[in-house]
């Protein structure tokens, strides 16, 4: 069998990388689009060719925190099924993982580092990449879910709400460019600094779609879907000061019902929380789950892995 060579990804190779994606990522919605999504900022990428084929990819990307000191993440780690147990996924991986850590890094993270990510975290029902995630030393770190909402189905009207809105003095629409600079401005204050990129992004996409609400020259609320992929919905938030008066159930039933009209069947809800919430206001229900997980590489916070925890392997 002909050897596998690990290189730098080009640019020229994301075709070859999403195509790869649609193949194996099959829990996953336009999955060809993911290798695009995770490198429309800086990044760190990785391919494994045989034969001239693409079999793998990895990519990644650095983090500066406030305190100067850097977080990386793995955005993406594909492997072509007839080529697993070979140890290329452990390659792509441990490569770029010098490569972060050659960049000042001391921890790395396998999750969600908006605005361009694809996933909160590892689908705990992706058992090879957890299975990798959890021999290479990394920690699960808290769970994460997306949740489905049936654009065919639920209620999506929101005019009395709106009129009921409108008589407090707030307005719900669609941005547009008006929006660009006064919504950044206004947001800055509650909303931390990611979900702003995000809704900014939102806001000059074409594709993507932003509904905010306005009470006299204040924003206070937004809701945002197609950021990343068409059926996603997020991020969504109402001012802590105006929660309550059904901003946030307007906003995101106007983004579900463009998005119905549009041809969407079903709309995933990205990183969501109060479930609660979710599910009375539109019958959303949980769909896939996300395990978030690290890796500590400064030495301080050694943590057995779980076979000596257990002491059954």
């Amino acid at each position: 069998m002909s050897r596998i060579i690990i290189s730098q990804l080009a640019s020229h190779q994301l075709g070859d990388v999403g195509r790869l994606c649609e193949q194996e990522l099959t829990l996953d919605r336009s999955a060809g689009s993911i290798p695009r999504i995770v490198t429309r900022q800086p990044y760190l990428g990785l391919v494994a060719i045989r034969d001239s084929s693409t079999v793998g990819a990895c990519i990644g990307c650095i983090a500066e925190s406030g305190d100067g000191n850097a977080e990386g993440f793995i955005d993406l780690l594909v492997v072509d099924r007839a080529q697993r147990r070979q140890g290329i996924g452990r390659r792509l991986a441990g490569e770029l993982e010098r490569q972060l850590t050659d960049r000042g890094c001391q921890q790395i993270s396998l999750s969600g580092n908006g605005p361009n990510n694809a996933w909160p975290g590892v689908d705990v029902h992706y058992t090879a990449a957890v299975c990798l995630a959890e021999d290479s030393g990394y920690q699960r770190q808290g769970c994460e879910v997306n949740m489905d909402v049936d654009l065919l189905g639920t209620p999506l009207d929101t005019r009395a709400a709106e009129d009921r809105l409108a008589a407090k003095g707030i307005e719900v629409r669609r941005a547009d460019g008006d929006d660009d600079g006064p919504l950044q401005e206004s947001l800055r204050s509650t909303w931390q600094a990611s979900w702003v990129a995000e809704i900014t992004d939102a806001l000059r996409s074409s594709e993507a779609g932003l509904y905010v609400a306005r009470q006299s020259s204040r924003y206070v609320g937004f809701c945002c879907h197609g950021l990343n992929r068409v059926h996603e919905v997020g991020p969504i938030g109402t001012d802590p000061g105006m929660r309550g008066l059904g901003i946030g159930g307007v906003l995101l039933k106007r983004c579900l019902a463009e998005q119905r009209d549009r041809g969407i069947d079903t709309a995933e809800l990205v990183w969501v929380g109060p479930l609660s919430y979710f599910a009375r206001a539109v019958h959303a229900t949980i769909g896939r789950a996300f395990w978030l997980y690290s890796k500590d590489l400064s030495g301080a916070a050694r943590v057995p892995d779980w076979r000596g925890r257990i002491g059954l392997i």
